[in-house]
């Protein structure tokens, strides 16, 4: 009986920590997931702060330059400045509405050189879409070639728009760069995006900015395209930032679909129509939500009498919640 009792003992316990690493084990999955993220995010910072370092200290801003633009660069009276089409460059983007200064001038050809550090950074990060140099004038320097007549056709003054302003006049800071963590509609067609900035002084003064632009279609294909789980990241304030199809199924919330361009971005759009999960109408979800983001890691929440189990894991660089809801 002695024996017997040991045996049973010792196999309760051994249920007991199966059980205990269900959810160990469910934890540790999303955990994976979010470091995958988080360094995809930390390389493409890493490069916008190495572009950077690059502009401040080895391109000649101010070398003489020959300015001949028709052999590379148009700008005919009333319309904006472009380049023509070549696989392996640059394309520019300069507002009519404004003069190309004998110093712009310099800035546009002694860039040029930039073409080959753009080229390593898209090809070391497949989830960038696009990285570019806007400086203080409103003159863009963007890889891979885009025809910006496409979307740009009149005079925008591109200082504007989010990603400038987010790095506008912020201290440069060594191994530092700011995150756009809210999607907005890439100007430039390549639909919702996010954004790692850098703010770019010469000779103390701030001449503008490096970005490199990740698209959410990019992120979706990436980590989720699944047909089974059900994940997704949201914000601090509960609004999602991608998902998976079934995951935006079970919350009931569509996944947003591509920035169609009916006309050109003038202005920041940001994703719209976007519930929040903290307003959700299911007040146990919402609450389990709410207490993820104010730390725990798992909870529990019902939907149509079905009991849900929700863990959260935390992407660092943009400040995001990653969640895995399992039945």
């Amino acid at each position: 009986m002695k024996r017997s009792g040991i045996i049973i003992l010792v196999f309760l316990l051994l249920v007991s920590c199966s059980n205990n690493q269900k959810p160990d084990l469910n934890l540790r999955h999303l955990d994976h997931i979010a470091e995958n993220i988080n360094n995809d995010l930390i390389s493409i910072k890493t490069n916008i702060i190495d572009l950077g370092n690059v502009l401040r200290y080895k391109i000649p801003f101010e070398n003489k330059v020959v300015w001949n633009p028709d052999e590379k660069y148009h700008n005919y009276p009333g319309e904006i400045l472009f380049s023509e089409y070549n696989k392996n460059h640059s394309a520019v983007y300069f507002p009519a509405n404004k003069e190309i200064t004998r110093q712009l001038q310099k800035t546009i050809i002694n860039t040029e050189q930039l073409d080959t550090v753009f080229n390593l950074i898209v090809r070391r990060n497949p989830s960038l879409s696009q990285v570019y140099f806007l400086d203080t004038s409103s003159f863009l320097r963007i890889y891979p070639y885009i025809n910006v007549v496409n979307y740009l056709k009149n005079s925008v003054d591109l200082t504007k728009l989010v990603s400038f302003q987010t790095a506008k006049n912020k201290p440069f800071e060594d191994n530092h760069a700011y995150w756009v963590n809210k999607p907005f509609a890439d100007p430039f067609g390549r639909g919702w995006i996010i954004s790692c900035i850098e703010p770019v002084y010469f000779r103390d003064s701030f001449i503008g900015i490096v970005a490199g632009d990740i698209s959410l279609h990019s992120m979706k294909t990436q980590y989720f395209s699944s047909s089974t789980e059900i994940i997704l990241i949201i914000n601090n304030e509960g609004g999602i930032i991608c998902s998976t199809r079934k995951a935006s199924k079970l919350v009931n919330i569509p996944q947003c679909r591509d920035f169609q361009y009916f006309k050109p971005v003038t202005e920041d759009i940001y994703i719209f129509n976007s519930p929040s999960l903290l307003d959700h109408k299911n007040t146990d979800l919402r609450n389990a939500v709410k207490s993820l983001i104010s730390g725990e890691n798992k909870e529990t929440f019902y939907i149509d009498n079905e009991k849900y189990t929700i863990y959260k894991s935390v992407i660092r660089e943009t400040n995001w919640f990653l969640l895995k809801v399992i039945n």
